[in-house]
């Protein structure tokens, strides 16, 4: 049986990659694949080896990064790691094992990735130049296919998340919220574009909707708590300011500490979705429920498209796409609904991947 590394942004409590990792386990395991044969690159390898029962070892270790890449048959990359608009550094990090990998002769995979945007030319060079070594790959959409150099090897699928089961077992634990009314998900993260008067006017218009649905509740929830905090709660202050009944909106100060299910349960059972972050505007979505989307990054903008829902950049005057969306909430369901049929059968392609690669 051959022995798998899985490498991606892993063991910083961020929501979406951590999905991605639970359901990768999740699909190897049904393949056959022993957890003493998977080994994962982490932050925080303790609690990685805890909640999926996998080997691994600290990302940051240079000699046992060298050992893990060396040693094992098949390298498989999660998520959107290679891009240069966040850091480039990390992209350099992620092609020091593409190119290890591939100088080794290792199996080389992405599982439903993301790449680009590319805002260096050194950086499509460098990338075209690893993925020669890339033996077969399947990517979330088709603006990440284009930027692969017209490979052969390539599957145009979906973002595996779309794939997870959620866990709606949650809900005593977060008593400040009542299930049984409408919920509004918000779910916002930090970008340098994201100027003072973008979150005063989200305030506005997220206290105006309260104001006109009395039942409705409002619930900010942190995907990458150490990043997305400070500006949720800075929102929800906003918010509050507001509003008469303070007690309407809420945050979860404590979402990382959910198993990744119960994540996904908490957003998908908001009945609506605003925000930015791409697998929190995602998993809700599986439960065909609308989203308003702010476009940060191409990923998100293709999350869109994918699922007909309404989204806009957050720079623009949004007024009437806000407006429209809460006039037709019934269309963007509907819309959700056709997706996770397209999602569905996208990710079969996902499976067959794998399927080919553990059993080859």
């Amino acid at each position: 049986m051959k022995r798998i590394l899985i490498s991606g942004f892993l063991g910083f409590d961020n929501f979406g990659d951590e999905a991605l990792l639970h359901v990768l386990i999740r699909d190897l395991l049904s393949l056959g694949v022993q957890k003493q044969n998977i080994t994962v690159l982490s932050r925080n390898p303790d609690k990685t080896r805890k909640t999926y029962g996998v080997n691994a070892v600290n990302r940051w270790d240079f000699f046992d990064l060298v050992y893990v890449l060396l040693s094992h048959d098949l390298l498989i990359f999660l998520g959107g790691l290679f891009q240069d608009k966040t850091s480039f550094k990390s992209f350099l990090y992620y092609f020091f094992q593409l190119f290890i990998a591939g100088i080794s002769q290792k199996i080389i995979s992405f599982y439903g990735g993301g790449f680009g945007p590319f805002q260096r030319k050194i950086s499509q060079i460098l990338f075209n130049f690893g993925m020669k070594n890339v033996h077969l790959l399947s990517v979330r959409d088709q603006v990440s296919a284009n930027l692969t150099s017209g490979e052969r090897n390539i599957l145009v699928t979906c973002d595996p998340v779309w794939s997870i089961t959620p866990d709606y077992t949650f809900q005593d634990k977060i008593p400040n919220i009542n299930w049984h009314l409408p919920v509004l998900g918000i779910t916002m993260r930090n970008d340098k574009n994201l100027k003072d008067y973008h979150i005063t006017n989200l305030a506005d218009k997220f206290a105006r909707v309260l104001h006109s649905m009395k039942d409705w509740q409002a619930l900010l929830i942190p995907c990458m708590p150490a990043r997305d905090l400070p500006l949720l709660l800075e929102l929800q202050d906003l918010i509050i300011k507001r509003l008469p009944d303070k007690s309407r909106v809420s945050l979860i100060g404590n979402f990382n500490q959910f198993p990744i299910e119960q994540q996904a349960g908490i957003l998908a059972s908001c009945d609506v979705m605003v925000g930015m972050r791409y697998h929190g505007l995602l998993v809700p979505l599986i439960n065909s429920k609308p989203i308003f989307a702010f476009i940060f990054d191409q990923k998100v903008k293709s999350l869109v498209e994918f699922s007909g829902q309404v989204g806009i950049f957050y720079k623009d005057d949004f007024e009437q796409p806000w407006s429209y969306f809460w006039q037709n909430l019934g269309h963007s369901a509907t819309k959700a609904q056709e997706a996770i049929q397209k999602a569905n059968e996208l990710h079969k392609r996902n499976i067959g991947l794998l399927e080919f690669l553990v059993k080859a």
